[in-house]
């Protein structure tokens, strides 16, 4: 059974509140292969809780969550995300998702601009043609790895091509995006090697010619930017980091869960065969369910008061994502994929100033995919995967797959 008590709130003025404390290490490789008992006995403890001795206060249901999300004055961003000081560390030019204010809207601004669904428009055909290949190619093959043949397919191909890196970026960015997120963790000697590929991506960040960019790539308008006064080459440097790094395993996982959770559920694939219109539905409710991104953590730039629970300046803060989508405070029946939901105000990509801004491309990805499977199989028959520990994502490192 998961071990937890009550301690002592921090003495602020406006909180005499008992602090639940949970004890098990959410970090430990099962909880990271096996997070939702975890997920759902944190929820029940109470709206805020302490993680053992760590100093980390966890908020986990939905109404909480999004809240939170949406303060981002007081929860702050430019302090870091993660849970060590190695990945918190202030930088001169601090990317997207470690800035605040006036910074961060700025770089936010540069980057959404390709990503709007007016911007990706253009593309939908083009992915979905390589999508549908790669379907087809898969149809009566026998037992297939899905995370390597299709979920990575159209990130790797296409979306570093649209980024526009010199080559040694482009075959580097899955695996600098695969440490950033284990590097969320508290540190540990297991994180040594995720500490190296990290730092290499800085390195990188801060070293590559401007001039080797592909003519036309997303990175390249960034630093059109520059050259029109609109940012500075650090900020162009840092806003590049926000194509390479968030966007790529969040939605490769999110790809994998979706098949897996078409073929464990059947007959959610036939309501899609029967009614496409649902792909949209159905692209949301897999996002919700699977939820890759664990967790954000935040700091307390002030006080921070959550249902008469006061958090005190100073504090970190983790923002539970993944089990704020599976709140049975908010959804009915959280563990069921059902394609007819439509959740809409799911918090798998965040809320407020720092939603995801490639939430419209993943979006696009997963729903050619969709399309894909559902113009052109028949049935999927799915193996045992092989769960991942990666810090901050849940995904799966492998898929079995069959397609007919």
């Amino acid at each position: 059974m998961p071990k937890s008590e009550f301690a002592d709130a921090p003495s602020i003025q406006r909180s005499t509140t008992r602090l639940p404390v949970y004890h098990e290490d959410l970090f430990a490789p099962d909880a990271l292969r096996n997070p939702y008992g975890h997920y759902a006995a944190i929820r029940n403890l109470g709206p805020v809780v302490m993680l053992g001795d760590t100093g980390i206060y966890a908020v986990s249901r939905f109404d909480d969550v999004q809240r939170a999300l949406r303060n981002p004055d007081v929860l702050i961003s430019g302090r870091g995300v993660g849970f060590n000081e190695i990945i918190n560390a202030q930088v001169p030019e601090p990317t997207v998702i470690h800035s605040d204010g006036a910074r961060h809207r700025t770089l936010r601004n540069n980057l959404a601009r390709p990503l709007m669904p007016s911007a990706l428009k253009q593309h939908r055909e083009a992915l979905k043609g390589m999508i549908t290949v790669q379907v087809r190619e898969a149809i009566g093959i026998g037992w297939f790895d899905a995370i390597e043949r299709l979920a990575r397919y159209l990130p790797v191909a296409a979306i570093s091509y649209l980024v526009g890196l010199p080559e040694d970026g482009r075959h580097n960015m899955l695996r600098w995006a695969t440490a950033q997120f284990d590097m969320q963790g508290p540190m540990s000697p297991a994180l040594e090697q995720a500490v190296a590929v990290f730092r290499e991506s800085r390195s990188y960040l801060q070293s590559f010619d401007p001039s080797q960019l592909r003519e036309g790539s997303w990175a390249e308008a960034l630093f059109t930017a520059v050259a029109e006064g609109r940012l500075t080459e650090g900020e162009a440097r840092a806003a590049v980091s926000g194509y390479m790094l968030p966007s790529l395993d969040t939605t490769i996982n999110s790809k994998g869960s979706l098949l897996y959770n078409l073929a464990r559920n059947p007959d959610q694939l036939a309501l899609l065969k029967a009614d496409p219109t649902l792909i949209a539905s159905a692209v949301l409710e897999n996002v919700r369910l699977s939820a890759v991104v664990r967790w954000f953590s935040r700091y307390a730039a002030e006080d921070y008061v959550q249902d008469g629970v006061s958090i005190p300046k100073g504090s970190r803060v983790m923002l539970m994502y993944a089990s704020a989508n599976r709140d049975e405070r908010h959804y009915p029946d959280p563990d069921r994929y059902d394609v007819t939901r439509n959740p809409q105000d799911q918090l798998g990509w965040g809320t407020g100033s720092h939603m995801c801004i490639g939430m419209h491309l993943a979006k696009l990805e997963m729903e050619v995919l969709l399309e894909a499977l559902v113009e052109n199989v028949e049935g999927i028959d799915v193996g045992e995967p092989v769960m991942g520990s990666n810090n901050g994502l849940y995904g799966f490192e492998s898929l079995p797959l069959k397609l007919s």
